[in-house]
């Protein structure tokens, strides 16, 4: 039995403009068994309870709003997501660049002198330190068929990246699985190897999203599609050609599921991302890191 006889002193204990909230306030109190009274004037709701009552509401209402912080979750997180994904990725410039660097650089020559000092060389990165070679050689191609190869397929996977995570994590995450994958496979080689292209990268984009299926999803039968379509698409199109690198393609997958399910374990593929802010800082990051590789390779502390 409610007590009525209070209603003189009654306090104000919540305050919006917000109809809905207002009445979802009161239902609260309802559910609790809190007698209150829901009045609108001209500056909007006021949720009123008598004196004895005020700090149980309080209560009430305070735990109805830290369990239903960012309610709904899902919506929530996609309306995050929708600020970062309908803007177009910086797929095309980044290609661009490769194009016009290619043209800059040229092919695989004796004498290049970018190739000299940007190719992947076990021996100057393992005895010389030259470690910058793991980044500059990502950029270096061959001949313009290794190069339309790669920005072709590599741009088709990256926008694809960029779409679920936000072009600051993707690119950097790219970045990334390519610089590990030149890492780990320059010690199954020996001495002689020499390696140059963007494809080590484009298997890791491969790898990344099969790692993101799988870590995303579960079971077995996710494991298998997902190991299954990345070791079909290396087979389709990094395990022939008398030039072909067969360990940085493998490598390229590899460490491409490994980076796709940590990134779907942090959460950086599912509700919580970076801010735009954020993204655009990581992804002009990327290109300074790696700009000044170059920088570097180029510079009398490089050497050649």
């Amino acid at each position: 039995m409610h007590d009525y006889g209070n209603q003189a002193r009654q306090v104000v204990v919540r305050e919006t403009s917000d109809n809905d909230l207002a009445h979802l306030w009161s239902l609260v109190l309802h559910a609790a068994d809190i007698h209150h009274d829901l009045l609108h004037g001209e500056a909007g709701w006021q949720l009123l309870v008598s004196e004895k009552d005020f700090s149980s509401a309080t209560d009430e209402l305070r735990l109805f709003s830290e369990e239903n912080h960012n309610w709904p979750p899902e919506r929530a997180a996609r309306s995050e997501r929708e600020a970062i994904v309908e803007k177009s990725p910086p797929v095309l410039p980044v290609i661009g660049a490769l194009v016009v660097f290619h043209a800059i650089a040229g092919g695989w020559e004796v004498n290049n002198h970018w190739f000299a000092i940007g190719a992947l060389d076990r021996v100057r990165v393992m005895s010389d330190g030259q470690w910058w070679r793991l980044i500059t050689a990502l950029t270096l191609h061959a001949d313009s068929v290794h190069l339309l190869g790669n920005i072709f397929f590599g741009g088709v996977l990256v926008y694809s990246l960029c779409r679920h995570l936000g072009s600051g994590i993707a690119w950097f995450s790219v970045l990334l699985t390519g610089v590990l994958a030149n890492a780990v496979n320059l010690f199954f080689h020996d001495d002689l190897y020499r390696s140059v292209g963007f494809s080590t990268a484009v298997f890791g984009m491969v790898g990344m999203l099969s790692g993101m299926r799988l870590r995303r999803v579960g079971g077995w039968q996710e494991m298998v599609l997902a190991l299954g379509s990345a070791a079909s698409l290396l087979a389709l199109m990094g395990s022939s050609g008398e030039r072909t690198d067969l360990g940085a393609h493998f490598w390229g997958v590899g460490i491409g599921i490994l980076v796709g399910m940590v990134l779907v374990a942090l959460g950086f593929a599912g509700k919580r991302v970076l801010a735009p802010v954020g993204q655009w800082l990581l992804f002009y990051g990327s290109l300074a890191i790696v700009f000044g590789c170059w920088l570097f390779a180029l510079s009398p502390l490089g050497g050649s």
